[in-house]
Protein backbone atom coordinates (compact mmCIF):
# COMPACT_ATOMS: atom_id res chain seq x y z
CA UNK A 1 0.00 0.00 0.00
CA UNK A 2 1.46 3.34 -0.99
CA UNK A 3 0.57 5.67 1.89
CA UNK A 4 1.57 8.67 -0.25
CA UNK A 5 -1.59 8.08 -2.28
CA UNK A 6 -3.78 9.02 0.68
CA UNK A 7 -1.54 10.59 3.33
CA UNK A 8 -0.32 14.16 3.09
CA UNK A 9 1.84 16.10 5.53
CA UNK A 10 0.61 19.51 6.70
CA UNK A 11 2.77 22.59 7.23
CA UNK A 12 3.50 21.60 10.83
CA UNK A 13 4.55 18.08 9.81
CA UNK A 14 1.45 16.15 10.86
CA UNK A 15 -0.09 13.51 8.58
CA UNK A 16 -3.60 13.98 7.20
CA UNK A 17 -6.02 12.24 4.85
CA UNK A 18 -5.70 13.90 1.43
CA UNK A 19 -9.10 12.79 0.15
CA UNK A 20 -11.00 13.31 3.41
CA UNK A 21 -9.05 16.12 5.05
CA UNK A 22 -9.83 17.52 8.47
CA UNK A 23 -11.66 20.84 8.69
CA UNK A 24 -10.16 22.60 11.70
CA UNK A 25 -12.01 25.85 10.98
CA UNK A 26 -15.36 24.10 11.11
CA UNK A 27 -14.75 21.40 13.73
CA UNK A 28 -11.76 22.59 15.77
CA UNK A 29 -8.98 20.28 16.91
CA UNK A 30 -10.79 18.01 19.36
CA UNK A 31 -11.14 15.15 16.84
CA UNK A 32 -8.11 16.00 14.67
CA UNK A 33 -10.38 18.34 12.67
CA UNK A 34 -13.24 15.88 12.13
CA UNK A 35 -16.82 16.41 13.27
CA UNK A 36 -16.79 13.55 15.78
CA UNK A 37 -14.79 10.62 17.10
CA UNK A 38 -16.37 8.22 14.60
CA UNK A 39 -15.14 10.20 11.58
CA UNK A 40 -11.77 10.71 13.24
CA UNK A 41 -11.40 6.97 13.78
CA UNK A 42 -12.27 6.02 10.19
CA UNK A 43 -10.57 8.84 8.26
CA UNK A 44 -7.55 9.44 10.50
CA UNK A 45 -6.81 6.51 12.83
CA UNK A 46 -7.63 3.81 10.27
CA UNK A 47 -6.92 5.38 6.86
CA UNK A 48 -3.93 7.55 7.83
CA UNK A 49 -2.37 6.04 10.95
CA UNK A 50 -2.96 2.44 9.89
CA UNK A 51 -4.66 1.18 13.03
CA UNK A 52 -6.94 -1.82 12.83
CA UNK A 53 -10.64 -1.10 13.19
CA UNK A 54 -13.80 -2.50 14.70
CA UNK A 55 -17.32 -1.11 14.76
CA UNK A 56 -20.95 -2.08 15.18
CA UNK A 57 -23.65 -1.49 12.57
CA UNK A 58 -27.24 -2.51 13.24
CA UNK A 59 -26.12 -4.72 16.10
CA UNK A 60 -23.43 -6.63 14.20
CA UNK A 61 -19.69 -6.19 14.75
CA UNK A 62 -17.37 -5.63 11.79
CA UNK A 63 -13.57 -5.73 11.66
CA UNK A 64 -10.86 -4.41 9.33
CA UNK A 65 -7.10 -4.80 9.52
CA UNK A 66 -4.21 -2.90 8.03
CA UNK A 67 -1.24 -4.70 6.49
CA UNK A 68 1.82 -3.13 4.88
CA UNK A 69 0.43 -3.50 1.34
CA UNK A 70 -3.37 -3.55 1.79
CA UNK A 71 -6.29 -3.39 4.19
CA UNK A 72 -8.88 -6.11 4.59
CA UNK A 73 -12.24 -7.00 6.03
CA UNK A 74 -11.46 -9.70 8.57
CA UNK A 75 -12.70 -11.81 11.46
CA UNK A 76 -12.80 -10.73 15.11
CA UNK A 77 -9.31 -12.16 15.68
CA UNK A 78 -7.83 -10.14 12.79
CA UNK A 79 -6.47 -13.34 11.25
CA UNK A 80 -8.74 -14.34 8.33
CA UNK A 81 -9.09 -11.87 5.48
CA UNK A 82 -12.43 -11.92 3.63
CA UNK A 83 -12.16 -8.94 1.30
CA UNK A 84 -9.05 -6.95 0.35
CA UNK A 85 -8.76 -3.25 -0.55
CA UNK A 86 -5.76 -1.20 -1.63
CA UNK A 87 -5.95 1.28 1.28
CA UNK A 88 -8.19 2.61 4.04
CA UNK A 89 -10.01 5.11 1.85
CA UNK A 90 -10.68 2.40 -0.74
CA UNK A 91 -12.21 0.18 1.96
CA UNK A 92 -14.33 3.04 3.34
CA UNK A 93 -15.62 3.89 -0.14
CA UNK A 94 -16.19 0.37 -1.46
CA UNK A 95 -16.98 -2.04 1.38
CA UNK A 96 -20.65 -2.89 0.93
CA UNK A 97 -22.54 -3.59 4.15
CA UNK A 98 -26.22 -4.43 3.85
CA UNK A 99 -26.36 -2.94 0.36
CA UNK A 100 -24.65 0.36 1.23
CA UNK A 101 -21.06 1.51 1.22
CA UNK A 102 -19.32 2.06 4.53
CA UNK A 103 -18.91 5.70 3.50
CA UNK A 104 -22.70 6.03 3.34
CA UNK A 105 -23.26 4.49 6.78
CA UNK A 106 -20.32 5.92 8.75
CA UNK A 107 -22.52 8.22 10.80
CA UNK A 108 -24.77 5.27 11.71
CA UNK A 109 -21.88 3.14 13.05
CA UNK A 110 -21.52 2.60 16.79
CA UNK A 111 -18.81 1.37 19.16
CA UNK A 112 -16.19 2.50 16.65
CA UNK A 113 -12.69 1.79 17.89
CA UNK A 114 -9.19 1.78 16.42
CA UNK A 115 -6.92 -0.92 17.72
Amino acid sequence: MNKNDIVGIDLVGFPFNKKYPPDFKRYGSKYHGYKNDVNETFFYDFAVQGYDLRFRYKGKMYYALTESDHVAVCDEHFTNEYQVFKNGNDLIENWIIEGRTLLDIIDECEDVESM
